[in-house]
């Protein structure tokens, strides 16, 4: 799909803004009525009914209506509790794939009005762990081991009492949940935001955003959110205008035709910021026309370059290509005077025991389907091994299986032909088929071509791999 300019630059700054650790997703009530749960108006109407008023006339004022209703109970939620107990309390929601896609992303701050648990489902399905910030108590006290944190700035549905959501708690909100709005504002100030299913019609918001616009003036950074464009022309120009104001506080507008195409751009963000990520699979008991020495060398300096371009390596730490993948990796972070190994070198090295009654070819195959996703381009080199029982040198199949995983997980694939063995095959099979393998990048066969012939010097393999990557990086 192609994407027009303003989709585009969104695109490579979220990437930028994952890869320092600095995306933020804002998740609103978009985002769970389109897995089945009521929206706000819906939600409301039985109220509207008892108080003999007009849902329709009250739509653009719902907390005004809330608050009507519980003025007419004597100040009491129990009624309004109630209600959202019945409709946010379901167990049987499923997240969407949009949830998925989100979770999956190293997103480590999520902020979020609704009062479901969708966006903690699809992090605990993911196999990470959240921790959860619905009350202002949850502010002092850390979870062990979290892998992202979900600030519930309107409280969850398991203390419905506390939640927000009529006119007087929400002129509340900065006395009663001040830690919240601090926490919002430092958020806000530093990271790139993204807002999914949030329609900026919320008081606590919009009050929160433009303080923050007043005090730093045009010293804004630029945050993102998804809009539908209306079909009806007096509706699109009011959808327009709305646009206009709401740059001024750094906020633009991704512009889309229907709901699907959010997820289109979601993948194409997760499918980007995986190929900053390079696996280097292989294994080596012998290193053929290249010799151990050249071999060794090659391996150290592909993978310095590769890192020292800003590209994360991944390795399963492969019998006899590992430790010089690693060590150039090292290499760069010395010279670069960075020792935060996280930001260079993604390391799996494969279980040596068997566990759970699963032999060690189960075990190995679950892990790599494990940790090959984490990556969207995948580098081949060597790819042989010893035959326990005969000794003898033969294919890894290893290095075989994490080839056809990998296109089954669509990572882009660059076998290094030149260092023979099932890496040699490997290029055959792509240089043979490669309109299949590129049809977006036939320009670069040549390119692939250079990788296949081990007379070419390793300088010249490296800058060709690295072409090659920087190519698939720049769309």
């Amino acid at each position: 799909m192609k994407f027009d300019r303003e989709i585009e630059s969104f695109i490579n700054n979220y990437v930028k803004a994952l890869k320092e650790k600095n995306a933020v997703a804002f998740i609103g009530a978009g985002m769970s009525v389109s897995q089945g749960f009521f929206d706000w108006k819906k939600l409301l109407k039985p109220i509207a009914d008892k108080l003999g008023l007009d849902i329709d006339e009250e739509q653009h004022d719902l907390t005004s209506l809330a608050q009507f209703f519980v003025d007419d109970h004597g100040g009491v939620r129990g009624q309004l509790d109630q209600i959202l107990v019945e409709e946010y309390g379901k167990t049987t929601m499923t997240v969407s794939e949009n949830h998925i896609i989100l979770a999956r992303l190293p997103i480590q701050i999520y902020w979020t009005t609704n009062y479901d648990r969708l966006i903690e489902k699809a992090l605990l399905e993911q196999g990470k762990t959240p921790d959860i910030k619905k009350a202002q108590s949850d502010l002092t006290v850390n979870l062990p081991k979290r892998d992202a944190i979900i600030y519930k700035m309107h409280g969850d549905i398991e203390t419905v009492s506390e939640t927000v959501l009529t006119k007087h708690e929400y002129e509340d909100y900065n006395k009663k949940r001040e830690l919240f709005s601090n926490a919002f504002k430092s958020d806000y100030v530093s990271r790139t935001f993204l807002f999914i299913g949030f329609s900026f019609t919320d008081p606590n918001l919009d009050y929160l955003i433009s303080r923050i616009r007043t005090t730093l003036g045009q010293n804004i950074k630029p945050d993102y959110y998804f809009i539908k464009r209306d079909t009806n022309p007096r509706a699109q120009r009011r959808q327009e205008l709305r646009a206009n104001s709401l740059k001024k506080y750094g906020l633009n507008p991704l512009w889309i035709n229907d709901y699907p195409d959010i997820t289109t751009i979601l993948k194409e963000v997760e499918s980007r910021f995986l190929r900053t990520t390079i696996l280097i699979s292989g294994s080596a008991e012998e290193y053929g026309s290249f010799g151990e020495k050249r071999a060794t060398e090659f391996l150290h300096d592909l993978s310095k370059s590769i890192s020292h371009n800003s590209y994360k390596i991944l390795t399963g730490f492969g019998w006899g290509v590992g430790s010089a993948v690693i060590n150039g990796v090292l290499d760069n972070m010395e010279s670069e005077r960075n020792q935060n190994m996280d930001n260079y070198l993604i390391m799996r090295p494969f279980p040596q025991f068997e566990t759970k009654g699963k032999n060690l070819k189960e075990l190995w195959s679950e892990y790599r389907n494990k940790f090959i996703p984490l990556a969207g381009i995948a580098i081949f080199v060597f790819g042989n091994r010893k035959n326990k029982t005969t000794g003898d040198l033969e294919e890894a199949t290893g290095v075989l299986d994490e080839f056809n995983i990998a296109l089954q997980n669509g990572l882009l694939v660059i076998p290094i032909g030149a260092t023979g063995f099932v890496s040699e095959k490997l290029w055959t099979k792509v240089i043979d088929s490669f309109k299949d393998y590129y049809p977006n990048y036939e320009f670069l066969i040549d390119d692939f071509k250079i990788l296949g012939d081990s007379k070419v010097e390793n300088t010249v393999i490296i800058q060709t791999v690295l072409k090659i990557i920087n190519t698939l990086n720049s769309k």
